[in-house]
């Protein structure tokens, strides 16, 4: 009875913003994406959009040292849209284009560090490939092939999520000049669609989120996303996302780090960090 009167007087004497503050870090999550392209060993590709598979690895190798957990866009949608719990350091290392490079050089790395990454595809680059490999199967090819995609999916190692399918071009998925909006959505719908579908047949899923190409994003894009259910979208813009619980437009337009050649992932993390602490 004492025990239980202590700990009731002890509970009066918290202070009120101390229980509020410990209530809105519960329900709250600060996640940094990494965001990269290329990985290869070929001196004229490395630069803003290309790093060498060394510098991959000193990445994970740092992650790892630091006790950051890579998660996935499942796990950022659940703790917002259903409360479940994320780890400590969470951070999400996107790879855009579904390159073979990743097939190659990051499942590899990731298997090794015991890691997950989200690999975002091209629907129209993927369909090519995979005729190139079945036409020149000992050769080897700039994207992925369905099958090799289909690998990644189903090593639980990779996260597969919709880079469009034909809108990597000039203007990314955005409205053409003069475009009317109402044609605007129905392209945009139909392009992504064609994926979702392409997804569904090769891999048995459909991907919940839009990586939007060159981080451009079209007016009123989100309703499309929505219409085919999907539940998050990345940009291109940088900073550290908060996800609240029950907020769903914090899932939307997230933003993403790119990690150029030479600067290191720890370096992308401190300035950052430095940075959102400024802002909180």
């Amino acid at each position: 009875m004492k025990k239980i009167l202590l700990l009731t007087l002890l509970a009066l004497f918290i202070p009120t913003k101390t229980i509020a503050a410990e209530q809105q870090a519960a329900h709250s999550a600060d996640v940094p994406i990494i965001m990269y392209h290329l990985i290869t060993e070929k001196p004229k590709y490395i630069g803003k959009y290309g790093v060498t598979p060394k510098e991959l690895a000193d990445d994970l190798q740092y992650l790892k040292e630091n006790n950051y957990t890579t998660v996935v866009m499942k796990d950022l949608i659940d703790f917002v849209n259903q409360g479940t719990p994320l780890p400590e350091k969470p951070i999400v290392l996107t790879f855009d284009d579904g390159n073979f490079s990743d097939h190659q050089y990051l499942y590899p790395l990731l298997k090794e560090y015991n890691m997950k990454a989200v690999l975002a595809i091209i629907g129209k680059a993927t369909d090519e490939n995979t005729k190139l490999t079945e036409e020149h199967p000992a050769s080897r090819h700039p994207n992925m092939s369905w099958p090799q995609v289909r690998e990644l999916h189903e090593s639980g190692v990779f996260e597969i999520q919709s880079h469009g399918y034909d809108m990597h071009g000039r203007g990314g998925s955005g409205e053409k000049r003069g475009e009317d909006l109402q044609v605007y959505h129905k392209r945009l719908y139909n392009d992504l669609d064609k994926l979702q579908n392409l997804c569904e047949t090769h891999l048995g899923y459909k991907p919940n989120t839009f990586v939007y190409p060159l981080g451009v994003i079209g007016k009123e894009s989100r309703t499309v996303l929505e219409n085919l259910s999907m539940k998050a979208s990345l940009s291109c813009q940088e900073g550290i996302n908060v996800l609240r619980s029950g907020d769903v437009d914090s899932l939307f337009k997230m933003y993403r780090y790119n990690r150029p050649s030479g600067k290191p992932v720890k370096n992308i993390l401190d300035s950052a960090i430095k940075s959102h602490s400024k802002k909180s």
